[in-house]
């Protein structure tokens, strides 16, 4: 989805996107986010819903209770505090909004992830040892696309230009995708602006747990790296990756079996028990070459955001 309306609607429906994105703990409401922008409370409601689809309650409801799904999964944190962080005021107003969401209450989401994960783990292991021969780290997986080797990376934060993308993105880095154009663009902006050159980063940011969100909602954001940060200009706007410790995996090929990568970095770090999923957004790095302004993908580096587990608590 690319927004299909004034320079000024766009910069506006940008700021506010990732305003909420990152201010989901705090109180949002619609007064505050119209003032913020320059528009009437009305006239942004309007806005927001005809080109988001849908309203800005819903969109903020929906998105803290799919953060509160990913907490779930990776943390032991309390079911209350998780609730009352996603702005609901009780435990039992949380489990009712999560249940018409998910179809499951809270509990028993976390205790299904669990007991998948436990049963994975019994399953992998003699896997490791016997197929993957984790002691050679030359070479590929069984797949072909997938580098035995996982390494842990601590990255400092890196600002980015991006043009979002709403909808399936399984195929939007394909040579000949009706999505390259968003790389196009933002290599024209990047240039036009002094912001990139031969060694900027080429980085797709998938914002949403596919796991979670519906495949109509789910936001890829295509991004190239850039020295410092500016506003918005239509809808290509700027964010920050913030730094932290990443288990990194590479990948090769086509993009069509990239989530067996994420899930053999996951298995190597988490699902042995080193490591721990901590709160954050994965991204992918692409190995790149430009010719005659065609982008070459050579391989990608995808990282998921880890710490150590402390084996002393």
């Amino acid at each position: 989805m690319i927004f299909q309306t004034t320079e000024k609607h766009e910069q506006a429906l940008l700021s506010t996107l990732l305003h909420i994105q990152t201010h989901l703990e705090e109180d949002l409401k619609l007064d505050a986010l119209s003032e913020r922008v320059g528009f009437s409370a009305y006239h942004f409601h309007r806005l927001f819903r005809e080109i988001i689809g849908e309203p800005v309650k819903e969109y903020i409801r929906r998105l803290r209770l799919e953060r509160a799904a990913y907490r779930l999964k990776i943390s032991e944190e309390n079911i209350l505090r998780i609730a009352l962080d996603s702005g609901f005021k009780t435990h039992e107003s949380f489990t009712r909004a999560f249940e018409r969401q998910f179809g499951i209450v809270p509990n028993e989401f976390r205790n299904n992830f669990l007991r998948a994960s436990r049963e994975r783990k019994k399953q992998i292991q003699p896997k490791y040892l016997a197929e993957y021969n984790l002691k050679d780290s030359s070479g590929l997986l069984l797949n072909q696309s997938t580098l035995k080797q996982v390494r842990v990376e601590q990255v400092r934060s890196i600002i980015v230009g991006f043009v979002r993308h709403v909808g399936p993105y399984d195929t939007l880095l394909e040579k000949g995708s009706s999505m390259s154009v968003l790389w196009d663009e933002l290599f024209q902006w990047g240039n036009a602006n002094k912001l990139v050159n031969a060694d900027s980063l080429l980085i797709g940011i998938p914002q949403d747990d596919p796991s979670v969100t519906p495949l109509e909602k789910q936001r890829f954001d295509v991004c190239i790296q850039i020295p410092e940060f500016r506003n918005p200009s239509g809808h290509i706007g700027c964010q920050t990756i913030a730094a932290g410790l990443f288990g990194v995996g590479r990948h090769y090929g086509s993009f069509d079996n990239l989530v067996e990568t994420y899930t053999y970095i996951y298995d190597s770090l988490v699902t042995t028990g080193t490591y721990r999923m901590r709160q954050g957004t994965p991204f992918e790095v692409y190995s790149y070459s430009l010719v005659r302004d065609d982008i070459r993908i050579h391989f990608t580096d995808v990282y998921l955001p880890v710490e150590k587990v402390d084996k002393k608590s």
